[in-house]
């Protein structure tokens, strides 16, 4: 076979094999949207309020990554009926807790038996703060979760066994509302609930 035949042949397989790559369609892949528990998890570590878990529920007070001063509650004073008699109560010492771009106001690590099953931050907002922030605020943190619950000062959602709570409050008329923001272990409080003493 002469060098011309060849050339001729290999030439012909060139263009039979582009016009089948043409005639192909383009194979494309759906663009599946995430999930709302993906979305819930892009929020910037300072605005998600899973960063105010310093570590995992269930640590103990030696595994905080920073210095606590113990907190005093009394009876009836910033706990729920649920909550457990024999639970101490720390605040961070030192740099306040920055969330939301804001210094909290007071950030709490609640423990009953030397284990963490609580965790909340206090957090005044500045008075001309537009009238949707918490509105929008809950929106962020209440995607993906479930058992949801809320209103215009109050939200609520569980992601497994952890339980949000955050709420808005005015106490004064001359300072800008409070958010607090609740984040609880619930199997841990389920647990304990049977053990509080009798309320007189």
């Amino acid at each position: 076979m002469s060098t011309r035949v060849v050339r001729g042949w290999m030439s012909g397989l060139c263009l039979a094999g582009l016009a089948a790559c043409a005639a192909s369609p383009v194979q494309t892949v759906p663009v599946v949207p995430p999930s709302p528990a993906v979305v819930a998890h892009t929020l910037p570590p300072g605005d998600d309020w899973r960063a105010l878990l310093p570590v995992p529920f269930g640590s103990t007070v030696s595994q905080i990554p920073f210095a606590l001063k113990e907190v005093l509650l009394f009876q009836g004073e910033n706990r729920s009926a649920s909550e457990p008699d024999d639970a101490e109560c720390f605040s961070k010492s030192g740099v306040p807790l920055t969330f939301r771009s804001i210094q909290a106001d007071d950030y709490v690590l609640c423990f009953v038996r030397d284990r963490l099953y609580r965790v909340e931050t206090v957090l005044r907002l500045p008075k001309d703060v537009p009238a949707d922030t918490f509105s929008h605020w809950c929106d962020e943190w209440l995607n993906g979760l479930t058992s949801v619950d809320r209103n215009a000062d109050r939200c609520e959602g569980r992601d497994n066994d952890t339980t949000l709570l955050a709420g808005m409050t005015y106490d004064t008329e001359i300072a800008g509302p409070l958010v607090t923001v609740v984040v609880v272990d619930q199997p841990t409080r389920e647990l304990l609930e049977p053990r509080k003493r009798p309320q007189p």
